[in-house]
């Protein structure tokens, strides 16, 4: 009985914890995307873009263009501006259907320029994430 007291708390915190990691709203979504491309995660920063209508049998091929062409573009671009400095989310509208929303911020550079950005959100299965489509 114990050993399975001990077996349903573990699963019970492990379950807290998973739950406790994804964001639940689309600007928490957007700065976990954007830390991973500040840090040069590309693949973490795909891991946020909404691939639902992508042809199945294409998924892999199209997440693995994407990050390739995001390291060598964007990359190159920020090591021009001597990286990223911070994220800032400045807005966050949310539909009144509560499935899509556009997040607003602002990139800092290195070298003191900053940039204002948005990004379209979609809510799949339960999850915020960046919508390329729209």
């Amino acid at each position: 009985m114990k050993k399975l007291l001990t077996h349903l708390l573990l699963m019970f915190i492990i379950a807290v914890g998973m739950i406790s990691c994804t964001p639940s709203t689309p600007s928490g979504a957007m700065e976990k995307y954007l830390s991973s491309l500040k840090s040069g995660d590309y693949e973490g920063f795909v891991d946020g873009v909404n691939f639902s209508e992508t042809d199945p049998a294409k998924l892999e091929e199209s997440r693995e263009m994407l990050t390739s062409l995001i390291k060598e573009k964007v990359g190159k671009e920020f090591e021009k501006q001597n990286g990223i400095k911070k994220f800032e989310i400045i807005s966050e509208t949310i539909s009144e259907d509560g499935n899509s929303a556009t997040v607003e911020y602002i990139t800092y550079f290195g070298d003191g320029s900053d940039k204002k950005e948005e990004s379209k959100m979609i809510k799949v299965d339960g999850k915020w994430m960046m919508d390329m489509n729209k």
